[in-house]
C-alpha cells in the first residue's frame, strides 16, 4: 500500500495566490525593475499583476515548472512551462528569482544564468534564523517539503551572489518574526492544558528577553553584475 493511501502527503499553502494580503517584494519591484520582466518561478503571474495595477506596461514572461490547476492565469503574461536551467530565456531587462533559489538544486547556476541575460536580478529568499530554533520557533519555510534548504543566512546570501558574479546593490530584511515557544515546549509529561498556560507565559517572557533583538523571515536583494 502507498503511503498516499493512508496519509495526505500534499498539501496547497495558497501561495500560489496572493489574496487580500501583497507579499513585501511586490512594491520594490516596481521601483528596481527596468523593463521588460522575466519572473522565473512565477506560480500563477500574481506579480504580473500587481504591476499592471500600479502603471507598468512591460512585457511579462513567467517560468515555471508546470501549469498550476484550478488558478487563472491574466491575460497578457507569456507563460512558458519548463526547467530555466534547460532553456534559453528570452530577452529581457530585469529577472525576478523570487521563492526560487530555495527549490533548486544549484542555485548558483542559476543566479549566473539570470545575470548573464538581465541588467539587474531581483530575489527574494527565506531567511534563516538558527538561534530561534533553539526556542523551538519553527519557520515556514521548514514545512515546505520542495524547499532544498532551511533558509540562507545573510553571509550566504553574500557569498552565492560572489560566486556567481554578481554585486549587491541594495539589500533588505523584512516580515519581522515574533518570537514563542513552538514544538519543543510539547515535549513534556504535563498535562496539556498545563502546557498551554506555559505558553502563554513563556511568549511574554521571550517577547523581554528579545526586545532589543529583531528577526525576519525574508530577504529581499537587488543584484548587477560584477
Amino acid at each position: 500500500m502507498r503511503i498516499n493511501d493512508v496519509v495526505k502527503t500534499q498539501f496547497d499553502f495558497g501561495w500560489k495566490k496572493w489574496g487580500k494580503n501583497i507579499p513585501g517584494y511586490a512594491e520594490p519591484t516596481l521601483k528596481h525593475q527596468k523593463g521588460d520582466i522575466l519572473d522565473i518561478g512565477c506560480a500563477t503571474c500574481e506579480l504580473y499583476v500587481y504591476l499592471m495595477k500600479n502603471g507598468w506596461n512591460g512585457n511579462y514572461y513567467g517560468i515555471d515548472i508546470k501549469r498550476y490547476q484550478g488558478y487563472d492565469y491574466p491575460d497578457g503574461a507569456h507563460l512558458i512551462i519548463g526547467d530555466p536551467m534547460e532553456m534559453e530565456f528570452p530577452p529581457v531587462d530585469t529577472i525576478v528569482l523570487y521563492n526560487i533559489l530555495e527549490h533548486v538544486d544549484d542555485p548558483v547556476g542559476l543566479l549566473e544564468k539570470a545575470l548573464d541575460s538581465s541588467k539587474n536580478v531581483l530575489i527574494n529568499i527565506p531567511k534563516r534564523n538558527e538561534e530561534l530554533w533553539e526556542y523551538g520557533v519553527v519557520e515556514f519555510h521548514q514545512l515546505d517539503k520542495t524547499h532544498k534548504n532551511c533558509g540562507f543566512s545573510t553571509e550566504e546570501v553574500y557569498k552565492l551572489c560572489d560566486i556567481a558574479g554578481g554585486r549587491l546593490v541594495d539589500y533588505e530584511e523584512f516580515i519581522e518574526i515574533k518570537p514563542t515557544f513552538g514544538l519543543a515546549s510539547w515535549n513534556s509529561n504535563l498535562p496539556k492544558y498545563a502546557m498551554i498556560l506555559l505558553n502563554r507565559i513563556s511568549f511574554a517572557i521571550l517577547n523581554i528577553f528579545f526586545s532589543s533583538r529583531k528577526f525576519y523571515s525574508d530577504i529581499w536583494c537587488e543584484v548587477v553584475k560584477k
